[in-house]
């Protein structure tokens, strides 16, 4: 009769721990090369806006897009699914959708400010997301990718997309690396 509850004590234990992996290896696998991509879409889309002009702009631009992209949904195909994934594809379709329209209300002054102002309601979207599933460090990441985009916008000393693209870049690739390399020593 005593070890009932010392079996209980341990079965909670494992329990936890199981939860434990399982919320790692699913985020690792959700959010971690999702965000260094694009991690490496905002850096160097966002540098090449500011640096490049014409065709080189344009091609380094829609490989970044691409990279993100791929990112995004390449490690969908063998994520565990929770039955959330059509509602979130449809949030993103919404700011994706919304976003034209957030410009023209806001009318900022030049496209460095619409660039800017795009960023940061895109990394509002992701702190949004990560709030709903409960992911303290991808929130924060979406903050500091707002904070950096207000940043940039007021700082003199570097250009401000060359400044949010690499602001930006690093919370969303710490946190992508970190977790894919987290999450490959516990599959």
């Amino acid at each position: 009769m005593s070890q009932d509850p010392a079996q209980a004590e341990q079965l909670i234990r494992e329990l936890g721990s199981l939860t434990d992996r399982t919320r790692t290896a699913g985020r690792s696998l959700v959010t971690g090369l999702p965000l260094i991509g694009w991690g490496v879409a905002f850096g160097a889309g966002y540098t090449a806006l500011d640096l490049l002009d014409g065709v080189a702009r344009l091609l380094v631009l829609a490989l970044a897009w691409v990279i993100g992209m791929l990112c995004s949904w390449l490690p969908m195909r063998h994520a565990i699914r929770t039955g959330a994934e059509g509602r979130t594809r449809w949030g993103w379709v919404v700011v994706l959708v919304a976003s034209p329209f957030l410009v023209a209300a806001a009318q900022p002054s030049s496209w460095v400010y619409i660039a800017l102002f795009l960023g940061a309601l895109w990394g509002m979207a992701m702190s949004l997301y990560a709030v709903a599933t409960a992911d303290v460090p991808f929130a924060v990441a979406g903050m500091i990718v707002v904070v950096v985009a207000a940043v940039s916008a007021v700082q003199p000393l570097v250009p401000e997309l060359v400044c949010f693209g690499i602001g930006s870049a690093l919370p969303l690739l710490i946190v992508g690396v970190y977790r894919t390399v987290r999450g490959a020593r516990h599959v």
